[in-house]
């Protein structure tokens, strides 16, 4: 009986994990991280609309926004750049922390920080972004 109880926890376990990774190589297959870099765009162009940041916060986007297309395009051949990533994510972070933001493009924006923060933690879990 412990064995039998034993076997169905570990099938449990293992189809868990497996459909676990099976959704997240979905989420963030490359043409899925295309739309969502596209998203970070959209939601800054709404955001550059309302908010009033320094030259320096700007550019700190706009050089967020590059990294996160070239990230996107190495992503496409097959290359995770976790450092193009990790500098996309502080870059837009700094500004949210630092600048009284506000309204539903400072929400979406950081939804959208929440979501790339998500797919490295998936990358360090090894659940993406291994051998293609």
């Amino acid at each position: 009986m412990r064995y039998l109880l034993l076997s169905t926890a570990l099938l449990v376990s293992f189809f868990t994990c497996a459909q676990a990774q099976f959704r997240n190589e979905e989420r963030y297959r490359p043409e899925a991280v295309s739309r969502l870099v596209d998203r970070v765009h959209d939601d800054l162009n709404r955001g550059y609309e309302k908010w009033h940041l320094s030259g320096d916060d700007r550019g700190r986007l706009n050089g967020a926004e590059k990294r996160l297309r070239e990230f996107a395009s190495k992503w496409q051949g097959g290359k995770f750049d976790k450092g193009d990533l990790d500098d996309a994510i502080a870059s837009i972070q700094h500004v949210l922390d630092n600048n009284h933001l506000s309204g539903p493009e400072r929400d979406r924006l950081n939804d959208d920080v929440g979501e790339l923060r998500a797919m490295r933690q998936a990358y360090d879990r090894h659940e993406i972004g291994g051998a293609r």
